[in-house]
């Protein structure tokens, strides 16, 4: 799901992430649930926030939310283009039709509206972040990409709305390859590609969607797709379970798909209202438009490279050291490159904003508060500042935890995020800073602890790193059906990488304690 985890790791050129010229004009869109920015024109904000305020709603007439907190806007960047991808990924494809990113540092999804595929990825992402916050439950991967999948098609026009359209490529892949050129739909069930390691990408990505298609075609499949997910959500084998509710082996199956894809499928035209949603545009700050790409890729980066030691991983040891020098390298120009840029104009908020991250990532976080100091007060209403303020304190902490001033700089760590708090409740990073100035410390996790991390996870149950902290914690209080609950979403996750592997670890560990074995080998899925 978070495909910047994988293209950020590509062979990175300096030359391509130097400033270009001034923005045109950046613009701002906002819907309900929605905050689009882009240097396009007003017609083309409008259009895309529209098509994605009535995707949403599309989505929540049949998978209502239920939330004890308000949900927070998602934030969509409207890329034009090479000349932006350029700047968001340097170095990678061009051709990519967007992303999403869902990590500690923020959430949010890029969208290249010069694709052909642009809206349909679009659709796909946002698909991922709905999900997750429909519902705590871990779905089988195969349903978490193929529910994705099988909305990235819906045609949301004012005059109609289709669900189920077909997917050409994915067709073509379905109906053109023999019976036995399928990959084994009991190897999809089971969240892998193949034991030998030969991973057929776009077979399991066409799979899915086919498989959630045919189960989403009628009312009976429809049914029997609850009773499957049901039955492995609560543990059950996920082969078994599907043999159990649809009465089909997986051989049998398989055949019953191909012949509706070899068929007329099914699609819906939802005889539902969904009126166009409001749409507010206002104009950024030519100076704040020419940071944009420098602001969301500081905020994407994390302070510390986690160790890349998933066991599912197939690249071998010299590719990922490769990797790890183009990651370093990357690192280091966006440190120039940022600074560079926003020395250009120091006397603006956003410049501000990215001087003191790029030194937080520096490792200078001494003069990254220098930087912030216009912006700090004890009346002061910007919520990013005061946040990024209080993290650059706490690094300050970890680097001299003997230091005298440890315990001042703790104490306005939090000061700074209580009022950052009060602006920005919404914030899920707020509450993950409140859980930096408090690990570690006596008696730690408390009560207050533990509901801190539980608000971070309601506002954004879609970033692993709240679900596997308040799991920690849960696990801390010996609360290990809870810890559970948090850690299978990150653990069955499609997708490689540290965090699935921490999450997998942390399972064994509740499964011990809890006196329960755990499997925790299955394969994964590609990535997207």
């Amino acid at each position: 799901m978070n495909i910047i985890k994988l293209l950020a790791a590509v062979v990175l050129a300096a030359a391509a992430f130097v400033a270009g010229p001034a923005c045109a004009e950046w613009r701002r869109a906002e819907t309900t649930h929605f905050i689009l920015y882009g240097d396009v024109s007003e017609r083309t904000l409008r259009t895309y926030a529209t098509k994605i305020e009535r995707f949403d709603a599309l989505l929540r007439t049949y998978y209502p939310i239920q939330s004890d907190v308000q949900i927070p806007k998602l934030e969509i960047y409207l890329a034009d283009g090479a000349r932006d991808m350029r700047r968001i990924l340097p170095g990678g494809s061009e051709s990519v039709a967007g992303f999403y990113s869902a990590d500690a540092g923020r959430i949010y999804t890029v969208t290249n509206i010069s694709n052909p595929e642009a809206l349909s990825t679009l659709f796909h992402e946002y698909s991922h972040h709905f999900m997750f916050q429909m519902s705590a439950v871990a779905y089988p991967s195969w349903f978490v990409e193929g529910f994705a999948e099988y909305y990235s098609t819906v045609v949301m026009e004012p005059e109609k709305i289709e669900v189920g359209r077909e997917d050409r490529g994915r067709m073509i892949m379905l109906t053109q390859q023999g019976a036995n050129e399928w990959a084994p739909l009991a190897d999809v069930l089971k969240w892998r590609i193949s034991r030998s390691g030969r991973a057929r990408v776009f077979d399991y990505y066409a799979q899915s969607w086919a498989l959630t298609h045919y189960l989403m075609s009628t009312p009976e499949r429809q049914g029997m797709l609850s009773q499957y997910l049901n039955g492995v959500i609560r543990g059950a084998d996920p082969v078994a379970a599907m043999q159990t509710a649809t009465g089909r082996t997986s051989i049998e199956l398989q055949s019953d798909m191909r012949r509706y894809f070899l068929g007329r499928i099914t699609y819906y035209t939802p005889q539902i209202d969904i009126p166009m949603p409001e749409v507010a545009i206002s104009t950024l700050g030519a100076d704040d438009g020419a940071l944009v790409w420098y602001d969301i890729r500081l905020d994407d980066t994390p302070l510390v490279v986690a160790p890349d030691n998933d066991p599912d991983d197939p690249r071998s040891e010299g590719r990922r050291a490769e990797m790890a020098r183009d990651t370093a390298r990357h690192r280091a120009e966006l440190i120039t490159d940022a600074l560079a840029a926003a020395a250009r104009r120091p006397d603006q908020r956003m410049a501000m904003l990215v001087t003191a991250r790029a030194l937080r990532l520096k490792g200078d976080p001494a003069a990254g508060l220098e930087a912030l100091q216009p912006l700090l007060s004890a009346t002061s209403t910007d919520g990013d500042a005061l946040r990024i303020a209080a993290a650059l304190l706490m690094d300050q902490v970890k680097a001299e935890p003997d230091s005298g001033n440890s315990p001042s700089r703790r104490r306005l760590a939090m000061a700074y995020l209580g009022q950052a708090m009060e602006h920005e409740p919404l914030d899920f990073r707020i509450y993950l800073g409140l859980n930096d100035t408090r690990r570690g410390q006596p008696g730690y996790p408390n009560a207050n602890d533990i509901s801190t991390l539980e608000v971070a996870t309601a506002l954004a149950p879609q970033a692993d790193e709240s679900r596997l902290r308040l799991a920690e914690a849960y696990m801390a209080k010996s609360m290990w059906s809870e810890a559970k609950t948090m850690l299978d979403p990150v653990a069955n996750a499609p997708h490689p990488g540290a965090d699935r592997v921490r999450a997998r670890t942390l399972l064994a560990a509740v499964a011990l304690a809890a006196g329960g074995g755990a499997d925790v080998e299955e394969e994964p899925a590609a990535t997207r």
